[in-house]
């Protein structure tokens, strides 16, 4: 029996050994796999850091563009501000210079109505003296 107990015991020792060696490999194997993982967190982080800064200069990016927009749009209304007060002021005075022309012509036409009117004064005024004769013979 004490070969077969020693026989055992080398079988234990060699199951034992085979075991640890086996165990050994599995862990070799697990600090691999953490390995990597560890490596692939890294990336991930590294990613995630990388698409933050994309992000907050996508973000600048559209700020900056914003801002470039509303001051084209204040400067195109500035300058519509300024083209309409100089059609106003265009207008104004083509209006001023209209009236003013028609007021002179008014007058013009009054004038020539009281130059009319007084022509016709005359003219009934020398119809009605008691010479009549007299006229026919200046007008001949």
């Amino acid at each position: 029996m004490q070969k077969t107990g020693m026989y055992q015991n080398h079988m234990k020792d060699t199951n034992n050994n085979c075991n640890k060696s086996l165990l050994c490999d599995h862990k070799e194997k697990l600090f691999q796999a953490i390995k990597r993982i560890k490596h692939e967190v890294d990336q991930c982080r590294e990613a995630e850091r990388e698409t933050y800064i994309d992000s907050v200069e996508v973000e600048n990016r559209f700020d900056d563009l914003e801002r470039e927009i509303k001051a084209e749009f204040q400067n195109l209304h500035r300058f519509l501000d300024e083209e309409e007060c100089r059609e106003y002021d265009r207008l104004r005075r083509e209006r001023q210079k209209q009236v003013k022309q028609l007021k002179e012509r008014e007058k013009k036409i009054v004038e020539q109505g009281r130059d009319l009117d007084k022509a016709i004064m005359v003219l009934n005024s020398k119809l009605t003296e008691e010479d009549s004769p007299k006229l026919l013979k200046v007008s001949d």
